[in-house]
């Protein structure tokens, strides 16, 4: 995996010693997909609700501004114009029949007219390229996955992406905001992706592991758009969500998940590694550093 997302396996750090007048509450609206942006009106500060198609502003400064462009130099996802990025991962796409939409020009995936190239994300074409190529060729081409959609919104009340009609959808919310955040998104929809790829026999087995994992709360949670304490609540409420939130973690931490497994007491430790087993399987033996 990039070493971008070999990063999520560490705490989210504040950067508020690096980014002038960056304070504690805007780091955190800035992580959460707001911005600032000038108007005619002024500054304004503020983004999508939700990730949905409604968008909330209100009146801002010139050190808000000021902490945004800089923050997201660092954190973020900085407008780029990149048109060999995009025919890249479009053709990466294309030879394993899946298809790339620009989601801001069909609200919902449902056929080809959302096709197209956004000025805007040059990075996030390059970031979401750099996950896919490496994952199992078997995890892009399958009828599971049949599109992409970048940007826009989508068919329900999801907060900044889903997984729906074999499409895995990042919304406006998440490619507004910080990189991190889209690429622990971009994974866990891949993995509800791969969640509906799985035969009965596995879906079975990560059943049965999940159940000791779940009464012990022994989850391995991240921090991206969420702190850890709700990720963690998050799969212990939803089975499917620990599926794809494992998927999120064997792809992105894989020796830090194979050591958190080693500490489990025995029980948890057999949960842990017949779900590990199945995941290697699932991912035809690879396995990550």
């Amino acid at each position: 995996m990039p070493e971008e997302v070999r990063t999520l396996r560490h705490p989210w750090r504040t950067v508020t010693d690096r980014v002038p007048h960056l304070t504690p509450e805007l780091e955190r609206e800035f992580r959460f997909g707001q911005r600032v942006a000038r108007t005619e009106r002024g500054f304004l500060m503020g983004g999508t609700i939700k990730g949905g198609s409604s968008s909330m502003w209100y009146p801002a400064g010139t050190e808000q501004f000021e902490a945004y462009l800089a923050w997201r130099e660092v954190e973020g996802i900085v407008d780029r114009r990149d048109e060999n990025a995009y025919a890249h991962l479009r053709d990466f796409l294309a030879v394993r029949g899946v298809d790339l939409q620009n989601g801001q020009r069909s609200g919902f995936p449902e056929g080809r007219e959302g096709s197209g190239f956004n000025p805007e994300l040059g990075i996030v074409y390059e970031l979401t390229l750099g996950v896919l190529r490496a994952l199992p060729e078997s995890h892009v081409r399958r009828p599971q996955l049949r599109r992409v959609q970048l940007g826009g919104w989508g068919p329900d009340g999801a907060k900044a992406s889903a997984y729906h009609n074999a499409t895995v959808m990042m919304y406006d919310f998440a490619v507004r905001g910080a990189r991190r955040t889209f690429l622990g998104l971009l994974l866990h929809e891949l993995g509800h992706a791969h969640e509906h790829a799985l035969g009965p026999a596995a879906l079975a087995g990560l059943e049965a592991a999940y159940r000791p994992i779940a009464h012990a709360d022994a989850f391995y949670a991240l921090e991206f758009l969420l702190d850890p304490a709700s990720r963690r609540r998050y799969q212990r409420l939803v089975f499917n969500e620990f599926l794809a939130e494992t998927y999120l973690v064997y792809a992105a931490c894989g020796q830090a998940l194979r050591r958190f497994i080693d500490d489990q007491p025995a029980a948890v430790h057999a949960a842990w590694a017949t779900a590990y087993a199945l995941f290697r399987e699932s991912f035809d033996g690879v396995e990550y550093e």
